[in-house]
């Protein structure tokens, strides 16, 4: 076998489940080189072939040229960057593509087909890494077509509900992980998806059995989806929790809790190990499993980072409005009404601002690592923090926040509707102040410090609402890099595009210290062939 391994990256997104694989180390090698990864989202491919840019350097055992670092800390643009080094950007540009899987009318198909094939060159044994969005469950359409028409308990029948699946083109993006396998027969794959895909039903049916039954025998898909001249190879899906194959009905064997290995966050994910049949005869079946490890909290990854300043959407912003509207908040009637240990965490918070907080951005000259994973996050040529600047908020919300900061400080856990002075309650329509269960409850959520920090998802481009940092004296949510860090992300892994997208990205990521586990296992296997 060579003594490196080819991988295909499909929905890569900013490049998580590819960052851990690429990083693993053995004998100071990396056996892992991307040779593809595709992505849609064109913010999300310029951090790809940016940080393809950079591991070219590592993986070739260059120095990472001191431009990238001026470019992360807005020295150059990315232009001059590019300009210094382009036989190394036309690598990064030709690994990391953008296109689009299962889109008929651009049909990006055989550009996919055709770099796939020149990136394995022929090899039988390559790696499939990748995450279909959770949308894609049309394979249920596709059994409907070759079964009997059955009607679900709203009467449609089995014929309509297939039609509504393939309208929508996101239901196909399945079909097209599964088209890889299928037509071009990895070694092993890895599928990454939300927890959700073990419940999901389709006229009554559970849609994960199908999903199984698929990707142990994709021939058969390609037979029925009349694909062309597919590969017929199979496939035993493993589970990376057990190193086995989860009897019938013990789907759940195939949930990952990431919080479990290391990952300062509550992130619950189905991940699939698929090992072709060849393959998995010569290892014997024998799959390490993942190693458990102690809970990383989240004071761990983000309490050294720089504290900065929350910003004001509808008033000047300053850093001295910002510190008289603070002060001015000490004699606010809503402090009065709350619990003592929230009243003392918020009168410090208060009084320690001015002197403890940075301005909304920093990119200062000191390497901001942690003990935990030291390693792991630092890079001792960066000189600062790149995506680390706060986002504006509403003179209103800036209250809330400095209350449900202080509350979870003092007590632990983030507070309810019904724990909040009537001044701090939000006048919106949904609210209903009598109603301490109500949908909205939990409307504002505090991340607390000593546990890891609930699912970062890409809903945080949108709301910072859930995301508030732990710290009352800092006042708002949390940083593009604060969220990475909470998703295991190098502090020079840079996130393109504006804040929104860079949000996007990190949300909808694997956390890569999580894949590099995964790497661990599968790597394991390969060298064993």
């Amino acid at each position: 076998m060579s003594k490196t391994v080819s991988i295909i990256d499909l929905f890569a997104g900013p490049g998580g489940l590819g960052e851990g694989f690429s990083s693993k180390l053995d004998d100071g090698s990396h056996p892992f080189r991307i040779g593809v990864s595709v992505e849609m989202d064109p913010f999300a491919r310029k951090t790809l072939s940016l940080r393809a840019f950079y591991r070219h350097f590592k993986h070739e055992g260059l120095p990472v040229p001191e431009e990238y670092y001026q470019y992360l800390s807005n020295k150059i643009s990315r232009e001059e960057l590019e300009d210094i080094y382009p036989v190394e950007w036309k690598i990064a540009y030709e690994e990391a593509l953008c296109a689009e899987l299962g889109n008929s009318e651009k049909n990006h198909q055989p550009k996919i087909d055709n770099k796939i094939a020149a990136a394995v060159k022929s090899k039988k044994d390559w790696l499939l890494i990748g995450g279909p969005p959770c949308q894609a469950y049309s394979l249920i359409g596709r059994s409907c077509k070759v079964g009997i028409l059955r009607r679900d308990h709203d009467g449609v029948s089995s014929q309509t509900a297939q039609e509504q699946f393939e309208g929508d083109a996101k239901h196909t993006l399945y079909q097209q992980y599964l088209r890889i396998i299928a037509m071009h027969g990895p070694a092993v794959f890895v599928m990454e998806n939300v927890k959700g895909i073990l419940s999901s039903k389709l006229n009554g049916e559970k849609i994960f059995p199908q999903i199984l039954n698929d990707l142990r025998d994709p021939s058969e898909a390609a037979r029925q989806y009349k694909w062309g001249n597919a590969k017929k190879d199979k496939y035993h899906i493993v589970s990376f929790v057990t190193g086995k194959e989860p009897a019938e009905g013990k789907g759940r064997e195939y949930l990952i809790r990431a919080e479990h290995y290391g990952v300062p966050q509550a992130r619950h994910r189905v991940i699939l190990l698929g090992i072709r049949e060849d393959i998995f005869e010569k290892i014997n079946g024998d799959v390490s499993p993942l190693i458990k490890v102690k809970e990383t909290s989240l004071k761990e990854v983000i309490n050294n980072l720089p504290k900065l300043r929350s910003g004001f959407s509808k008033s000047e912003d300053s850093s001295e409005h910002w510190k008289t509207h603070f002060e001015g908040m000490a004699g606010a009637a809503w402090l009065d009404l709350v619990d003592l240990s929230v009243y003392k965490e918020l009168k410090k918070a208060i009084h320690n601002l001015s002197s403890t907080i940075r301005d909304r951005k920093y990119l200062g000259i000191k390497n901001y690592s942690t003990e935990i994973f030291n390693r792991w996050y630092s890079d001792e040529n960066l000189k600062g923090l790149p995506n680390h600047e706060t986002r504006s908020h509403m003179d209103s919300d800036l209250a809330r926040y400095l209350f449900v900061s202080a509350y979870g400080k003092a007590k632990g856990h983030a507070p309810r509707l019904k724990d909040f002075p009537k001044e701090l309650l939000p006048a919106h329509k949904n609210i209903d102040q009598k109603d301490p269960n109500q949908k909205f409850a939990d409307r504002f959520k505090v991340q607390v410090w000593d546990r890891p920090s609930s699912t970062i998802t890409c809903h945080i481009s949108k709301d910072g609402h859930y995301f508030i940092h732990p710290d009352p004296a800092q006042c708002r949510s949390l940083t593009v890099r604060e969220a990475a860090r909470i998703q295991t992300f190098p502090d020079n892994y840079f996130f393109e595009g504006g804040r929104t997208q860079q949000y996007h990205q990190v949300g909808n990521a694997v956390p890569p210290y999580l894949a590099k586990q995964l790497a661990e296992v599968v790597w394991d296997i390969f060298k064993r062939i």
